[in-house]
């Protein structure tokens, strides 16, 4: 099993990430809204002169995370990779998996 994480800065992709995540037979995920860090530390005087640098970044984002049979994971980064066309630009988020040990409550799990 892996676990799947996905920080997504477009909110307009969000339907379109999880119907993705869906067509390739991921059957849950939780997304949770979330803060990026520039926009909590712009005000701080220590990071005034980086302003610019975190004004480009959206203010919300969405934190969507899974757990992703082994079988699939490399299926939902293509996936993932072909919705938000990072290649093309920065700032669509990012995504990633990590494997998982043990696990209670998930299907397939003792």
């Amino acid at each position: 099993m892996k676990l799947l994480f996905i920080v997504l800065n477009s909110a307009e992709k969000l339907e379109e990430v999880l119907e993705g995540l869906i067509e390739t037979g991921v059957t849950g995920a939780t997304v949770v809204d979330s803060i990026g860090m520039g926009h909590i530390i712009e005000d701080v005087p220590l990071f005034a002169g980086m302003r610019s640098l975190f004004r480009a970044a959206r203010p919300r984002n969405n934190v969507i995370f899974s757990v992703v049979d082994d079988s699939l994971a490399l299926e939902v980064m293509e996936v993932l990779s072909k919705i938000l066309d990072c290649a093309h630009g920065k700032g669509c988020g990012i995504a990633f998996t990590l494997p998982i040990d043990s696990a209670i409550g998930v299907r397939g799990t003792p």
